[in-house]
C-alpha cells in the first residue's frame, strides 16, 4: 500500500477532530511550512523525500525517520505532494 491522499483543509479538519486543543492558525501555519518545504525540494537528513504530515509536527524528515516505519499503510499524506512524488514509498 501506500499513503493515503488527503486535501490540505480536509487534514486540518481531521486532525482538529482528533486533537481538540490544537490551535487551527498553528497547524494551519505548520503544515504549509512542510508543503513549502517539500516543494522546494528540501529532504530528510537520510535524503528521502519528507513526509509532509509528519513533518509539519516534528520538522522536516521522512515516514520512516518519523515512524521508524518503512511503508505507509493508511497513512495520509497532502494529495499535492503524493501526485508529485508519484506515490513512491520510502526508500
Amino acid at each position: 500500500m501506500g499513503f493515503v491522499p488527503i486535501t490540505f483543509d480536509e487534514y486540518i479538519e481531521k486532525h482538529l477532530e482528533s486533537n481538540p486543543s490544537a490551535k487551527e492558525a498553528d497547524l494551519r501555519k505548520h503544515l504549509k511550512s512542510a508543503v513549502d518545504a517539500y516543494k522546494n525540494g528540501i529532504k530528510c537528513s537520510c535524503g528521502n523525500d519528507i513526509w509532509v504530515i509528519g513533518s509539519a509536527s516534528v520538522g522536516n524528515s521522512c515516514f520512516t525517520c518519523i515512524t521508524g516505519e518503512s511503508n505507509p499503510t493508511d497513512d495520509y499524506e497532502i494529495d499535492s505532494a503524493i501526485k508529485k512524488r508519484g506515490n513512491s514509498l520510502p526508500r
